[in-house]
């Protein structure tokens, strides 16, 4: 961890939400006995109902308000509450979910039932013997529930919403809850439910499911007065107050008609909070030395220190703040203390501790996020960012040793001039532009307080990363950069609620597992969509021609086959004759080319390929056309084209050409050169996009390829963090954070998946030699 040289702030923020599991028909549904009376014990759960209890339980609303009359006038979730249980009915419920207890009312018929509850007269006279003569008011009523067929997938139901539904309702037309559909499908929590749009719902298969008690062993159950003590096998009365500390005869007064000297599985034991005792602290010793110096021995290395000490390798590495590659004889490092050790156990722990107390914190009622209030503009809290990146100062600190001859003997030395490693230089580089986006951030009034981690050499060195305690404490997590390291970095993240932004790769095969991630750089084929819609709606009154490669990629196809469907399709809504032509590129069949272009009208033509060689000749030979036909040819190109070389420059303004890209440099925007101008100030060189067009951004480049790059990535994330709280995705409409070199807007390719960059930028090469920026 390199934090110590380059942090910047302090203080620890953490925010996680978990979410309670819904009922399955097989919970093993525990019970009490209150003044003689038994009952199941129930925590209300979010979007549970009076409705949902009564079929879990086979009883009806009334009973269920009779039991607990504080509860008439709703549900609270967290509240404890008793189900009566009822001998003949109640202890055998695994039929719950097939049938629902009606209380009947006094002017009820049978009709008005049966349009209740979406039943026919008969299937209620089948189901309750004599209701056909006389309907009873008070009569409970055994009213079946009509089957819907769910569609499979994957180990899922899928759901396509239909109009009028709302999220509340396809929870119980699937037997779940809200928070479980949320948990599935993530976008749902922004209260959005769109029509025709498919959701995954929670599917348990009877084999799967295990008969689990409704009091986790982890989390107890407790109200104002009581905590709820699940009794266990061969636990004793004794023993039970002894866990709790708690006077035997206050526990055994709120347990009348328990029998104590005979505890049975399944059945809760009331202990008292009032009856509680008070614990005495013990008292600490004082911690000893926290290391020990060792001189290192000729041909000693760090695994033969490890194990002359009972310490391992990673424990040394820590303890000296750095990864000690290569060991000299002489040298002193430090050696921890099992002491030492044992002290940071007991912190590590005391975070996990905390971590879980935090989890526990249930979703509020709502399932929207107002992006307006509570959390806008709160700069109170100290955010904490981790920045994943493989810097590999290693090999930065290798390539900055040079052999010297001294006195006739080959000695090392460090550089006169120090360098940094190409393979340290693209990281460093964004690092760099994201401690100026902080500080833009530090000024405005956000706290943050940012880990910077080295994730070089390997994926064992991201495992080591990852187990550190502060890390479950972060509000954002910025890497990977490579997909090697991916499902590690996007695992922690799913699995403790905390957002991450894959920065730099386009390979990403784990955005559908992760809800919380952010892709800032998508694979080309994701913009096709985007792409074709802008081609097609700009060539209404033109000739669209598409000029493709001889042998063209499976992308190059994929591309050129929606430009020319949307064309057909646009054009017969119109009542039109689609102006769509196709020609694969031949340099000798340059005729060919000219043949396509119209004379009378604009010539929109798209070229989507994007292997340099190809575009090369494609461009020299469509400027020699436009030349020789005097036909007006508008070109359009893409991201890529930026950084081939082989391009003529002048081609491309005579052409007219737009390139669709996702991300430039405006260089009008005041912004943009208040930016450009503080870059040069602190690091003393050009960011990457003050380059020419057409210039390929080489390794050995004098400017900065990917400081404008970090400098967008971090500001907007950590400013959308700061302005709209740990549900930021919920609000990205409202994301005002203007960006240098991108467009940023996130999508979600599914209701369950995480967030794509779809941001494009226009970038507009005028024949008059003018260049203009457009987001789009």
């Amino acid at each position: 961890m390199i934090s110590r040289t380059i942090q910047l702030f302090t203080i620890l923020f953490f925010i996680l939400i978990s979410c309670d599991t819904a009922y399955s028909q097989n919970v093993e549904k525990q019970k009490i006995i209150i003044e003689g009376k038994t009952y199941y014990l129930h925590v209300v759960k979010k979007g549970e109902g009076f409705y949902r209890l009564s079929k879990d339980y086979g009883v009806s609303q009334k009973e269920i308000i009779d039991a607990n009359p504080e509860i008439v006038n709703g549900l609270k979730v967290g509240e404890v509450i008793h189900i009566p249980f009822i001998k003949g009915r109640t202890d055998n419920i695994k039929d719950s979910n097939d049938f629902v207890y009606h209380t009947v009312e006094h002017g009820q018929t049978l009709y008005y039932l049966s349009k209740k509850y979406k039943v026919s007269i008969d299937d209620i006279v089948t189901n309750n013997r004599g209701v056909d003569k006389a309907l009873v008011q008070g009569a409970i009523l055994k009213i079946p529930v009509k089957k819907q067929k769910v569609l499979v997938e994957d180990g899922y139901a899928y759901h396509n919403v239909k109009p009028k539904e709302t999220l509340y309702g396809i929870s119980k037309t699937y037997h779940t809850s809200v928070d479980s559909l949320i948990i599935l499908n993530p976008a749902l929590k922004s209260g959005v439910l769109s029509v025709n749009s498919r959701i995954r719902v929670p599917l348990i298969k009877d084999k799967d499911v295990k008969t689990t008690s409704v009091v986790d062993e982890d989390l107890k159950i407790e109200d104002e007065e009581y905590i709820y003590h699940s009794i266990k096998q061969n636990d004793t009365f004794n023993g039970v107050c002894n866990i709790y500390n708690a006077d035997k005869r206050s526990v055994e007064l709120s347990n009348q008609g328990i029998d104590t000297n005979n505890l049975q599985s399944g059945y809760i034991l009331r202990i008292p909070k009032s009856a509680i005792k008070k614990a005495v602290p013990l008292p600490l010793n004082k911690r000893s030395s926290e290391y020990i110096i060792h001189n290192v021995r000729r041909k000693e290395t760090l695994y033969s220190i490890s194990n002359k000490y009972g310490v391992t390798i990673n424990e040394i590495k820590e303890i000296n703040d750095s990864q000690l590659a290569s060991l000299k004889k002489g040298q002193k490092i430090k050696i921890p203390t099992q002491e030492y050790l044992n002290d940071q156990k007991l912190k590590s722990e005391e975070v996990k501790k905390d971590i879980v107390k935090r989890k526990r914190v249930n979703y509020t009622d709502t399932i929207t996020v107002d992006c307006l209030a509570e959390y806008k503009n709160n700069f109170d809290e100290t955010l904490t960012v981790a920045l994943l990146l493989p810097f590999d100062i290693e090999s930065t600190k290798k390539a900055n040793i040079v052999t010297k001859v001294v006195d006739e003997e080959e000695v090392e030395v460090p550089r006169e001039k120090p360098i940094v490693s190409s393979r340290s230089r693209t990281f460093i580089e964004f690092y760099e532009g994201a401690l100026m986006a902080l500080d833009s951030l530090k000024k405005q009034g956000v706290k943050i307080h940012l880990l910077t981690y080295d994730t070089a050499p390997d994926t064992n060195r991201v495992k080591e990363i990852l187990a550190q305690p502060e890390m479950q404490l972060a509000d954002l997590i910025i890497g990977p950069a490579f997909a090697s390291n991916l499902h590690l970095v996007s695992e922690f993240s799913a699995n403790n609620h905390i957002h991450m932004v894959y920065p730099l790769s386009s390979m990403n095969e784990e955005i559908e597992q992760n809800p919380f991630m952010f892709q800032v750089n998508p694979s080309d084929s994701v913009f096709f969509d985007q792409y074709s819609d802008y081609i097609v709606n700009m060539s209404d009154t033109a000739r669209l021609v598409v000029v493709s490669s001889s042998k063209p990629s499976d992308d190059e196809k994929k591309l050129t086959h929606m430009i020319k469907q949307k064309s057909y399709l646009r054009a017969m809504q119109h009542g039109k004759q689609p102006d769509f032509m196709q020609i694969p590129f031949s340099t000798k069949d340059i005729q060919g080319v000219a043949a396509l272009l119209s004379s009378d009208k604009k010539n929109i033509v798209v070229v989507p390929s994007t292997k340099e060689a190809d575009v090369s000749k494609i461009v020299t030979t469509l400027k020699g056309v436009k030349e020789t036909t005097k036909c007006e040819v508008k070109l359009i190109g893409f991201n890529k084209w930026l950084r081939f070389q082989t391009i003529n420059p002048e081609d491309i303004f005579e052409l007219d050409t737009e390139v669709l890209t996702t991300q430039s440099i405006n260089y009008d925007d005041d912004a943009t050169q208040e930016y450009i101008k503080k870059y040069r100030n602190w690091y003393h060189t050009e960011p990457y996009a003050v380059a020419p067009y057409f210039v390929r951004s080489g390794s050995n480049s004098n400017y900065s390829r990917y400081g404008t790059w970090g400098f967008d990535v971090a500001y907007y994330f950590v400013s959308a963090r700061a302005q709209y709280g740990p549900k930021f995705e919920y609000c990205l409409d409202d994301i005002k954070a203007e960006q240098i070199q991108f467009n940023f807007n996130f999508k979600r390719s599914e209701n369950w998946s995480g967030f794509y960059n779809s941001g494009l930028t226009l970038i507009k090469f005028a024949p008059d030699f003018n260049v203009k920026v457009e987001k789009l």
